[in-house]
């Protein structure tokens, strides 16, 4: 009795009994292999449900595109778009049903391009639909036909292929794969099963007294470390392999104990001395988490937003910035972006007066392409645009101090060569020429210093309203046809008809073309020709165009021309300009919220294109003197 109760008998008895759980285990092993090969056949049945699915996805395409066809001869297109429409639900409903039973990833990505193909598809039948309600004509709803929808008709036949190819491929390969499987599972079950059977009926017999003790202990062990406790030994009892597995193991606790103490010393120094680097930088900076919350805020931020950072940290961004009054000008800062960002900012502030800061928001990632957190640095840039305006208003003082003596000049000059004064000879009067010469470049340099001076202050008014494109052409044109006439240059139009409106400055619009033609010319022979032309745009815009075939550009300048002071060499010295023009009329077009750039070849020709918007709703209204849009000051 004592025998049936001891330790030792109770474990014989567990042995048996795993012996017994082992033989149920492995007819229950067999069992489920019949149930994996059913499973595995009705996967298969799966896989052709899926291959009439897609046919039934390809059947509702092709009434659809026989509809789409239908609907661009017939006068009932109302018809065809209800069938149509038909269709489309069929075909999503068939989708989104194979959609639910598909279990491979590659198989998903197909079923969902298949969708997305087939709704761009739908778009563009309905493109279509409206186009023949609005009267389009039959060649342009046949060529939009064969050249939109029919691409896209082809690219969702080619997805459904694809997938069908797919469930095609896995219905064969799985039907083979299944039955090796089940083959060599049913001998390798069969061999581990006994083998284990025996191999646990001798270990539990040999080693029972031995193992458990260690083994339990060591466990016990395991879980304390996993609470942090990195202080707990296990007792060695003996000298086999369990005594030598109890030896590392309080070896590696130990090792583990001082790697943590370690490490952990490293990480605080290393945040320390992040944390140190951060506050002492010198300009504002914050770092927001995920969540854009203020995680970190160095001291000159606190100087500047008048906070701290343990009343900052936890807080919302915008809370932060709102909390001195920043509010208003910095909440157009994207803090939320997923790429660099950069912008100069004008802060009227009432208790520091007008300030700029140049604000930069850095995103920073995980490895898995996870935003991580956010840096904010603002950059004060006030006395850079305190000396910027100083420059300015130097050139424009300078400019207005040579303007009077020169105009005397050039009238002198003038009266002289019209012998109001006397007689001169043809020497003296080629004298006087050269003076005249070189004194109206003089004053065209004047001329162009004190419209970028004008352009470039910050109190200039652009007098905005809507005008007409035409109109500005036609008085540019006007203005230069004697000129071009007299060196054998034809000056010509090419305006798309019914043009919209622009929101701009007439006068400086017009002096832009001006300026570009002015450069044409001086680049241009006799028997050239000048274009200027005008279409809209899709993007509210209407882009101009003024085109010689002159000498060109060479493709080194074409990066620099719209800098200051920068002439393109190619022509008489005399025929040059001051090389201010077109800086300041790339400023006049940014402050119209529109760009300018060229394109040349030489002994070609050049193309200077520009864009400006189109009026709001064609208003004709003009906006009061001192109402410019944003970006209307350089």
């Amino acid at each position: 009795m004592a025998k049936t109760k001891s330790i030792k008998s109770r474990i014989t008895l567990i042995n048996i009994s795993l012996v017994v759980i082992i033989g149920v285990l492995g007819l229950f092993s067999f069992y489920s292999l019949h149930n994996i090969s059913q499973a595995i056949s009705s996967l298969i049945t799966t896989n052709y449900n899926s291959i009439e699915r897609i046919a039934q996805m390809e059947t509702c395409l092709k009434e659809q595109r026989q509809d789409a066809l239908l609907l661009v001869y017939d006068n009932d297109p109302d018809r065809y778009y209800q069938a149509f429409t038909e269709l489309e639900e069929s075909f999503l409903s068939v989708q989104e049903a194979e959609y639910d039973t598909i279990v491979l990833s590659e198989e998903m990505e197909m079923i969902v391009n298949i969708r997305t193909d087939f709704e761009a598809f739908c778009s563009k039948f309905y493109n279509l639909y409206v186009m023949k309600k609005s009267g389009a004509s039959l060649s342009s709803l046949t060529e939009y036909y064969e050249k939109t929808m029919t691409p896209q008709y082809q690219q969702v036949l080619i997805a459904l292929d694809e997938l069908r190819t797919s469930n095609e491929t896995a219905l064969f390969g799985r039907r083979d794969e299944a039955a090796a499987i089940v083959e060599k599972a049913t001998v390798l079950l069969s061999f581990l099963f006994f083998l284990a059977a025996g191999i646990s009926f001798f270990l539990f017999r040999s080693y029972m007294n031995k193992l458990f003790g260690p083994i339990y202990e060591i466990t016990q062990n395991l879980k304390s470390i996993r609470q942090g406790n990195m202080n707990r030994k296990a007792v060695v009892r003996n000298t086999d392999e369990l005594g030598i597995l109890c030896n590392e193991f309080n070896n590696m606790t130990q090792r583990l104990s001082e790697f943590e103490q370690s490490t952990m010393g490293s990480l605080m120094e290393e945040k320390n001395k992040t944390y140190s680097i951060v506050r002492s930088i010198s300009e504002p900076l914050l770092i927001l988490d995920a969540d854009y919350h203020v995680t970190l805020v160095n001291q000159s931020f606190e100087a500047l937003f008048h906070t701290t950072m343990d009343a900052a940290i936890g807080q919302h961004f915008l809370d932060v910035i709102a909390t001195n009054g920043f509010a208003g000008p910095f909440s157009e800062i994207h803090y939320k972006t997923n790429v660099y960002w950069e912008k100069a900012m004008k802060v009227d502030h009432a208790n520091h007066g007008v300030q700029y800061f140049n604000v930069m928001v850095s995103p920073i990632f995980t490895p898995e392409e996870k935003k991580n957190f956010v840096i904010i640095v603002f950059y004060d840039i006030t006395e850079m645009k305190l000396l910027e305006k100083m420059r300015t208003d130097f050139i424009a003082t300078i400019s207005h101090e040579f303007k009077t003596p020169l105009t005397s000049i050039l009238m002198g000059a003038d009266l002289l060569s019209n012998d109001f004064v006397g007689p001169i000879n043809d020497e003296q009067r080629e004298i006087i020429d050269t003076l005249k010469e070189d004194g109206q470049q003089l004053n065209e340099l004047v001329n162009d210093l004190l419209e970028l001076s004008k352009v470039e202050s910050s109190s200039v008014i652009y007098q905005f309203s809507a005008v007409s494109v035409s109109a500005c052409v036609q008085k540019c044109l006007h203005q230069f046809r004697p000129r071009a006439k007299k060196v054998g240059v034809v000056l010509e139009e090419r305006l798309q008809p019914d043009l919209p409106l622009v929101w701009a400055d007439m006068a400086k619009i017009i002096w832009v073309l001006n300026n570009l033609v002015s450069n044409a010319l001086k680049y241009t022979a006799n028997g050239d020709r000048i274009l200027l032309s005008a279409e809209a745009t899709d993007q509210q815009q209407v882009l101009l165009c003024v085109e010689d075939n002159g000498t060109g550009i060479p493709p080194e300048f074409l990066n620099k021309i719209f800098d200051k002071y920068v002439q393109v060499p190619g022509c008489d010295l005399e025929a040059r300009g001051t090389g201010l023009g077109l800086a300041v009329a790339k400023d006049i077009l940014t402050a119209h919220q529109g760009r300018i750039w060229c394109e040349s070849d030489l002994a070609v020709g050049s193309r200077f294109y520009f864009t400006l918007p189109v009026a709001p709703n064609g208003e004709e209204t003009t906006p009061a003197a001192n109402d410019s849009p944003k970006g209307a000051t350089s």
